[in-house]
């Protein structure tokens, strides 16, 4: 084996193994917390050298700031966000203030893909499960109980499902996607961080309709799995590249699991294909991927699963999956 290709392997290796996040990540955006039933919605814009602080999009504060090794030091002392932070991931910021008990989260604000209208997104109706639990989204529909409502909003190129009480804003998420079919959200408190919603027709039943099929119900984990699963995100790492996203798991109905991991030679810009890995795979309760390569079992738990996106856990780092052509 020449030293060229040995180098390839090597880094491929490394690619999938390493799982040191970077910390060389960008405050610059806008960021919204990650709480779900909160008085304050409260939305941070740092700039290069500016903060402002937002109740969504009514603007409170502002100060100017600077970072000194991990911490975030702010010149107005009347303003609790001064203390240290880091990247939980790209997209998420981790603080804790020195005048919190707490870390608090915040996420990336991204622009919403679609291509439905405002009107149209408002015409649909949701189901979102996040930690055993329906959130339902009947948009500007009372909730007998609770009185609450939900509003779709925006801020900026970013759509949100806001919660009200009394015409009161109690929390917003952001809306990552939304299509006639499904919603993603992301913004949530724990894992899994991005949750898919599915579309509730008007009899209660869930759709996925893909144009070519009109058949409505709910796949099962068995059934939803099958195919091909390319690249999409790995937690703690920058935007990945579209070599690597060439990278997939592949389940197969006789239990199958094959693993093509992609990776770029730097030396000249090639994009490398490595070594097919073979196992087998089961899934338990509904949660779990129990995979067994030559003897060995883990267990990868199932932070999401929709007919397009998978979200796994496994060892210890969240790998986000999507279910595209793309080309090898």
């Amino acid at each position: 084996m020449n030293f060229k290709v040995l180098s390839v392997l090597l880094f491929i290796g490394a690619l999938f193994l390493n799982t040191v996040p970077s910390i060389a990540q960008s405050l610059e955006g806008k960021w919204t917390i990650a709480k779900l039933d909160t008085r304050h919605s409260t939305v941070l814009h740092f700039t290069k050298d500016s903060l402002m602080f937002y109740d969504f999009d009514q603007r409170q504060s502002a100060t100017s700031y600077h970072i000194k090794d991990d911490r975030i030091v702010v010149d107005n002392t009347s303003i609790p966000i001064g203390g240290t932070f880091l990247f939980v991931n790209p997209d998420r910021l981790r603080l804790k203030p020195d005048r919190a008990k707490q870390p608090i989260d915040f996420v990336r604000l991204q622009p919403t893909q679609t291509s439905l209208t405002y009107a149209e997104i408002e015409s649909l109706d949701f189901d979102i499960n996040y930690h055993n639990k329906t959130l339902k989204i009947n948009f500007k529909q009372v909730d007998d109980e609770t009185l609450r409502t939900v509003r779709l909003e925006t801020l900026d190129t970013t759509y949100f499902l806001s919660f009200y009480q009394n015409d009161k804003r109690m929390g917003a998420m952001p809306v990552k996607q939304v299509t006639k079919e499904e919603i993603m959200v992301y913004g949530f408190p724990e894992e899994p961080f991005i949750v898919t919603g599915e579309r509730q027709l008007s009899n209660g039943n869930s759709t996925t309709n893909t144009g070519a099929s009109t058949s409505v119900g709910k796949l099962t984990p068995e059934e939803a799995i099958l195919g091909k699963w390319f690249y999409k995100h790995i937690q703690g790492r920058p935007s990945l590249s579209e070599c690597t996203k060439k990278s997939f798991f592949e389940f197969n109905e006789d239990a199958s699991l094959v693993t093509k991991p992609y990776a770029e030679n730097h030396s000249n810009g090639n994009c490398v294909a490595g070594t097919n890995t073979n196992a087998t795979y089961n899934i338990i309760d509904d949660n779990q991927i129990k995979v067994t390569e030559d003897g060995v079992k883990t267990i990868w738990d199932i932070q999401s699963l929709t007919r397009t996106q998978l979200v796994v856990k496994k060892e210890g780092q969240a790998l986000t999956l999507t279910k595209e052509k793309q080309e090898l």
